[in-house]
């Protein structure tokens, strides 16, 4: 498992969190820039044209950039910092593993509901998604299957369902590949931010 606490990879571009002052991979990270209305934008996918101001990817490093005026600091200069913007990068992260999770879909590469995961696990199945506000007992009983296959648990049912234009989903599987590792990606910048750890190790301890 990776997690972001660890000695981060020397080989990536580090970048500097403004609240922290610690150099980190981009990964652990979110990158922010000044748009042309001098307002605060996170660039989530690190492909807008400015300087970039970096957070680290926690919700409460970016709450005390807010609440210490940090932007602005970095910016040097005057910027406007929307009320919302902790939970607009929430939602950009979360879109970006739902959209990751749909395009698995339509490869072939993702199922969801139990049946489907059940059979998925006996294959070659990459990565578990189970829904953070599922019952004890059905989160048990699907990771009992799947204790050598990395689990995230990050996503509602509502946002796991979304992947799959379903109202709820309890959770999704998805084969090995580029997708299946795009999505670990994302997912744990996600876990990150919600501050619900990294990949879940609920596999190595599910009873049988």
């Amino acid at each position: 498992m990776i997690a972001f606490t660890e000695p981060v990879n020397t080989a990536k571009p580090l970048r500097r969190c403004i609240v922290s002052g610690k150099s980190f991979s981009t990964e652990a990270l979110v990158r922010f820039v000044v748009g042309p209305n001098s307002s605060v934008v996170p660039d989530i996918k690190c492909k807008l044209g400015g300087r970039g101001m970096w957070v680290g990817i926690k919700r409460g490093l970016l709450e005390e950039a807010i609440q210490q005026n940090l932007f602005r600091r970095a910016a040097k200069t005057n910027v406007k910092v929307r009320c919302d913007l902790v939970e607009l990068v929430d939602h950009q992260l979360c879109e970006r593993v739902i959209n990751g999770l749909s395009l698995a879909k339509k490869a072939g590469q993702a199922v969801c509901g139990y049946t489907k995961v059940s059979l998925a696990l006996k294959k070659k199945c990459a990565l578990l998604l189970v829904a953070r506000d599922a019952s004890e007992n059905a989160r048990s009983k699907v990771c009992a299957m799947a204790q050598s296959v990395d689990c995230l648990r990050v996503l509602t049912s509502h946002e796991l369902g979304t992947a799959f234009s379903k109202p709820n989903a309890v959770q999704a599987a998805v084969s090995a590949g580029g997708l299946a590792e795009l999505i670990k990606i994302d997912g744990r910048r996600l876990a990150e931010f919600r501050n619900k750890g990294s990949l879940d190790e609920d596999r190595h301890d599910a009873k049988i």
